[in-house]
């Protein structure tokens, strides 16, 4: 009878081992993505641009190496071209049907103003923002890219295979990783790149920069 036992456990132990392995490096990252912008609205006009990244993000947004549940996010930033020494900015959208008032704090890390209206309204193709009486219209210019974010997470797992491969301890992907949209504010957002970073339990860190119209990769950290 024990010995049957001792069997038995040994086919489950062997069949949840062969599932594990089952996974490919892609699969750990998918499923430790703290957070991934999926949709990217900008637009502009000759006192500031505005940016609006939509997708998914852990709901406790920790850089601590580890990625918890995800909640869906919505980010929305005003940047003024001769800067501002605002603190807060309020803003009205416009989604061709309704509007809504919308205050942006000021972010110490950077010149941008910042909020998150996930919730505000469901993002179509275009809307409109209003600061001052003057208008900007923010188009999904992620449409147009080149390579989406789905192909951008291949690349990353493909350029960073032997990195993302060494945060694997027995199956276990002990790491979180991050999938923005970077832009290039000094060429008037002529070019726009992905950015994947990958944060392990010990804090270090590795990304890659490449192109979102051929995946052309521009940076690398060693």
């Amino acid at each position: 009878m024990m010995k049957k036992l001792i069997v038995a456990f040994s086919l489950v132990f062997i069949l949840f081992g062969v599932a594990g392995c089952g996974k490919t490096i892609n699969n750990h990252v998918e499923e430790n993505m703290s957070e991934i912008t999926k949709d990217f609205y900008f637009g502009e006009n000759d006192s500031f641009y505005a940016t609006l990244s939509v997708g998914e993000r852990e709901s406790s947004y920790l850089y601590n190496g580890q990625s918890t549940e995800s909640v869906d996010f919505a980010l929305l930033t005003l940047t003024f071209k001769n800067g501002s020494s605002l603190n807060t900015v309020e803003v009205v959208l416009n989604d061709g049907t309704n509007s809504y008032d919308v205050e942006l704090m000021s972010d110490d890390m950077s010149v941008d103003f910042m909020a998150d209206i996930v919730n505000l309204f469901s993002f179509g193709e275009a809307f409109t923002l209003t600061y001052n009486n003057e208008n900007v219209e923010l188009t999904r210019i992620s449409d147009e890219f080149g390579i989406d974010y789905q192909e951008a997470l291949n690349i990353a797992c493909e350029n960073l295979k032997e990195e993302l491969e060494s945060c694997k301890i027995y199956n276990n992907f002990n790491a979180e990783c991050y999938l923005r949209v970077l832009r290039e504010k000094e060429n008037n957002f002529d070019n726009l790149y992905w950015c994947f970073t990958c944060l392990n339990y010990e804090g270090e860190s590795f990304s890659i920069v490449f192109s979102t119209v051929d995946g052309e990769i521009l940076a690398k950290s060693e």
